[in-house]
């Protein structure tokens, strides 16, 4: 099982659901760099359970503690170790499918292929391990802000409900941590959640700062690594680059301070698989929550079909807790990126 992603600087998760533990081991990051647990614990906050009343109602502090590599708040240059108690795992609700395969979940992939499973939660594959990518992309901040790289990202809708982008610093379109103060948005989620469905949720993020040269053609382009990372988080089933399909030609403009500039920005920040300096726009699609209350049919261990149910806590739409994931894997790849390509120094 691979559980590392990173070039340079190398990140390891490990731990399970319901485990009394998860975390990361950070390796290849600079030394003589001030890192403080609540800065990461700041991001933490964004993703952790129970911060919106639409989310899964689990409550766990994701608390985190840093073991080594920092001495006087300072990083040493010496592999970093995050740690994060499980405490809210209700495991007993899950020993109904212990034998049963849920339908949309990775129960049936992982008893096949390893002839064994985690089935409390999902185990390895629950979406509660994306809490150490938070963790992990969050020591990188201060850094890309100090080189003008700015991630931000806003929900785009939900379900069939379109939300209206109003400005960044809206808690609304950034986190949902007050959306239960909207009538419309209530009214929908509350529906979703009573007749145990759930449902998608599309996300846009954009970079500003990004400089020219990220990326090599052509089996390396800069959106396939982003697809990479992006992908690998739970739910992910579609990414797309750039404002629109109709036209992706973004016309030049004479610029007398940069030599030239461009009219539009279809693109989205990338031509040819590098950047080329522009803000870089990546739209995200969740699928819908695969875990219901519902009855449904489904097949267990001896492969005959079954009814089944699912009793664990579980969130109507995974989007709405998305946004700190998304932005810490990239992140990631952007640091590595440019300490390979060292166009920042």
């Amino acid at each position: 099982m691979n559980n590392t992603y990173g070039e340079i600087i190398k990140i390891t998760t490990f731990g399970e659901s319901h485990g009394l533990i998860i975390g990361a081991i950070i390796d290849g990051y600079l030394s003589n760099k001030y890192l403080f647990e609540n800065t990461i614990q700041k991001k933490l906050n964004l993703r952790k359970p129970f911060t919106s009343f639409f989310s899964t109602q689990r409550k766990e502090l994701d608390k985190v503690k840093i073991f080594t590599g920092v001495f006087n708040y300072i990083t040493t240059g010496s592999p970093i170790l995050l740690l994060i108690k499980n405490h809210d795992n209700k495991s007993l609700d899950y020993n109904n499918i212990s034998k049963n395969f849920r339908p949309g979940h990775a129960d049936i992939t992982y008893q096949l292929k390893y002839n064994y499973r985690d089935f409390r939660g999902g185990g390895r594959s629950s979406a509660r391990e994306t809490t150490c990518r938070v963790a992990s992309g969050a020591i990188f901040n201060n850094y890309l802000l100090s080189k003008g790289i700015l991630i931000r990202s806003y929900i785009k809708k939900i379900g069939n409900l379109k939300i209206n982008f109003f400005y960044w610093k809206n808690i609304l379109n950034r986190f949902f941590i007050n959306i239960f103060y909207l009538k419309e948005l209530k009214e929908y989620l509350n529906n979703i959640k009573n007749t145990s469905n759930s449902v998608s949720a599309e996300i846009v993020t954009i970079i500003n700062g990004l400089k020219f040269g990220l990326g090599d053609p052509i089996y390396k382009k800069i959106e396939s690594l982003f697809s990479n990372y992006i992908l690998s988080i739970n739910a992910v089933k579609s990414i797309f680059f750039g404002i629109n399909l109709k036209n992706k030609n973004s016309y030049f403009i004479k610029d007398e301070i940069s030599k030239f500039g461009f009219l539009s920005n279809n693109n989205g920040g990338i031509l040819g698989g590098i950047s080329n300096g522009q803000p870089l726009i990546i739209k995200i699609l969740f699928k819908p929550t695969s875990s219901t209350s519902k009855n449904i049919r489904t097949i267990n261990d001896n492969f005959k079909e079954v009814l089944s149910k699912t009793y664990g806590r579980h969130d109507p739409c995974v989007g709405l807790r998305a946004i700190p994931i998304i932005e810490s894997m990239l992140s990631t790849i952007i640091i590595n990126k440019i300490f390979i390509k060292k166009i920042y120094e």
